[in-house]
């Protein structure tokens, strides 16, 4: 009779059997030759080989979205070794794995194998000690998937001191009790009493399913049938039920848990039967036994896909709930956060981020951007004004928090009422403005108001419908918008515009809440469109994603990257208006006949990458400047009053920022 060993020899090729030695896969300093070509490779998948079969399958799931086919068979076969040479090294974390022709991996990374991969031990397997990853569960009701969320909630209850868990906190006007299986749930009145509760995120769909009005008032405060419930809030009453048997003793929670039915679109869709949605895609390509001399262990681990890239899975920004702005806030402000979504369980506390693929560990998938973790471990202090930026994975300082929030997470979600844009953002912006001591400003900060000027769509603006929205605030954008994110991380001196006043008139009581109007009044170098001449015109970007959108800072690139980017006119202006014009032939006179200037608003350093190109880490010693500015248009009877219609780009070293004359605007 054939042993396991025996059978599994059969069916691997000489290569992958190398990775069945986890001595020689997770300690060796350089990538471990794999097969000469991606030919060779497709070729033993065909023949017997399980695991470069699951790779082919791994590469055809991974594929970018825009490349519709899958990566032909033989697309190497006439290439050179060892061009084509295939190299398999650990990324990162110990379960994860990148096989890839690293001398064809160049822009725009379409005909080139790389293949990502994780390895994850069975339960109770010897190997749980080596590997972090953990198996997905194909049900998230399950019962192993209710154990993890109790572990999770026991460990920040007694291993997190910063996480502060306490039932001595007024509980909101109305709350649900729960009840328990043989009693329904009811709504109960607080008037003043004390305890915990738990929240819950959800997506309206469009509807309301239940409400409470003073004519049902009594009824529901008497019972609430489950039946007259939609799924989700079925589902959150059950898991309130669980977790409180075993956990949380009677669940009136100081927000002590934010349920969020992340993957569902409407309540009707239920908290499990949504998080089961891509749930199988986490399942093992096929097994491999595996061992370890070093350590005398021997087990078996499941090859699967990783989440990320261009894979086919749904990560959690992009979940329907976390698409929703007024979401963001409920996410950031909670003490700790459960996310049913589409592929696996989520947490997040004040202390840990947690998956279900990674329970134990920061799997490094897509998070938040935006982490409510992050931001109040940020202590309260007077920040500098005119910080710069360093774009850290996680942000040490609450103003980079703050860009990479509203730019990578908040502007590109949806909300239904424009003119609730501040509103729903609120809450967060008072929290930054605590621990930043800068003053807000129409969601702007003063004290980095240059810089938060430089806001710009990058495809297209689809203007407010809140009139009171002022022309030089992001939020005037509308959303969803995704930020073109200009080079605008050191302020260097020089062409700065001096702010005289600004002045924000607030609909209410909150300050970072929803306004009437908004003035900003300053002292800058203008230029009008009409004194430029040919050959000197403007250069106008017309509608273009990241990569066919012109940007100055580009220029300063390294050719191996360069490529990937439109060219940069050198010794012209760029101008981008916030309103892409379907012509841009026509866009100089277009500007020219509605008196339109450019407005220098800062000067930013950029790093000059052609000649050196840093690695992280690196210091940067050789940099250029670039002059941002707006483009401005008067508005008709009052004077030297104009609203914000675009950016201008100016490259100092083209010496076309000099001889502007100084004139004090005012942008409304």
């Amino acid at each position: 009779m054939s042993t396991t060993a025996e059978i599994e020899k059969r069916d691997l090729c000489d290569t992958c059997m190398q990775i069945q030695d986890l001595d020689l896969l997770l300690g060796y300093d350089e990538p471990i030759k794999h097969h000469r070509s991606w030919t060779l490779l497709c070729q033993s998948a065909e023949s017997r080989c399980k695991l470069c079969n699951a790779f082919v399958h791994c590469q055809d799931m991974m594929r970018p979205s825009d490349s519709r086919d899958s990566l032909s068979r033989n697309f190497d076969e006439h290439m050179s070794w060892p061009d084509t040479q295939l190299t398999l090294r650990q990324h990162g974390i110990n379960s994860l794995f990148i096989l890839q022709q690293k001398a064809l991996f160049h822009h725009p990374y379409r005909d080139v194998a790389n293949v990502w991969f994780e390895l994850y031990p069975k339960a109770d397997d010897p190997l749980e000690v080596i590997f972090t990853a953990r198996a997905v569960e194909l049900s998230s009701q399950s019962d192993k998937c209710l154990d993890l969320l109790q572990t999770w909630i026991k460990k920040c209850k007694e291993e997190h001191p910063l996480c502060s868990w306490t039932a001595d906190h007024i509980l909101p006007t109305r709350v649900i009790d729960v009840g328990s299986e043989s009693e329904d749930p009811f709504l109960f009145e607080s008037n003043g009493a004390r305890g915990e509760w738990l929240t819950l995120s959800h997506c309206w769909g469009g509807g309301t399913p239940l409400q409470t009005t003073s004519r049902t008032l009594d009824i529901h405060k008497s019972s609430i049938t489950m039946d007259s419930l939609p799924e989700t809030f079925r589902d959150a009453i059950l898991l309130t039920r669980l977790l409180e048997s075993s956990q949380m003793f009677r669940v009136y929670a100081h927000a002590a848990i934010n349920l969020s039915a992340s993957a569902a679109h409407s309540p009707k869709e239920g908290i499990f039967k949504s998080g089961d949605r891509q749930r199988k895609l986490s399942a093992s390509l096929t097994n491999l036994t595996c061992r370890s001399n070093a350590k005398g262990i021997q087990g078996e681990v499941g090859v699967r896909l990783p989440m990320g890239g261009n894979g086919p899975f749904v990560l959690l920004p992009q979940e329907p709930l976390h698409r929703r702005a007024w979401v963001l806030q409920e996410s950031i402000l909670s003490l700790r956060r459960i996310d049913f979504a589409s592929t696996q369980l989520y947490w997040e506390c004040r202390t840990a981020l947690r998956t279900e693929r990674y329970p134990e560990s920061d799997d490094g998938t897509s998070f938040l951007q935006g982490s409510g973790r992050t931001l109040h471990h940020m202590t309260p202090r007077k920040m500098d004004p005119h910080p710069d930026l360093e774009w850290r994975q996680i942000p040490e300082d609450p103003i980079p928090w703050w860009y990479n929030m509203l730019y990578g997470s908040y502007q590109v979600r949806g909300i239904t009422i424009q003119s609730d844009v501040f509103s729903a953002l609120a809450g967060v912006a008072e929290e930054v403005g605590h621990r930043s001591g800068y003053h807000y400003k129409a969601g702007l900060w003063l004290e980095d108001i240059h810089r938060g000027l430089l806001w710009q769509p990058s495809q297209y603006l689809r203007k407010s419908i809140d009139i009171d929205c002022p022309s030089w605030s992001w939020a005037s954008a509308g959303l969803p918008a995704w930020d073109r994110r200009l080079a605008l991380d050191r302020y260097t001196p020089g062409y700065r515009a001096t702010i005289l006043d600004v002045d924000v008139k607030i609909a209410g009581e909150n300050e970072f809440g929803h306004i009437s109007s908004g003035s900003l009044k300053m002292e800058c170098n203008v230029h009008s469109f009409g004194d430029w001449k040919e050959p000197s015109l403007p250069v106008y970007n017309g509608h273009g994603d990241h990569f066919h959108s012109m940007r100055i800072a580009a220029r300063y690139l390294h050719a191996d990257r360069a490529v990937a980017y439109m060219p940069t006119p050198v010794c012209r202006v760029l101008c981008t208006v916030d309103v892409r014009p379907d012509n841009v032939d026509s866009c100089h006179s277009d500007m020219v006949h509605r008196g339109a200037i450019c407005a220098q608003i800062a000067s930013f350093r950029c790093p000059d990458l052609r000649i050196h190109n840093y690695k992280r880490g690196e210091e940067i010693t050789d940099w250029k400047n670039i002059i941002y500015g707006l483009i401005l248009e008067p508005v008709a009877d009052f004077g030297h009053v104009y609203k914000r219609i675009g950016v201008v780009e100016i490259a100092e070293e083209d010496g076309l920022a000099e001889g502007w004359e100084r004139k004090e605007v005012t942008v409304v």
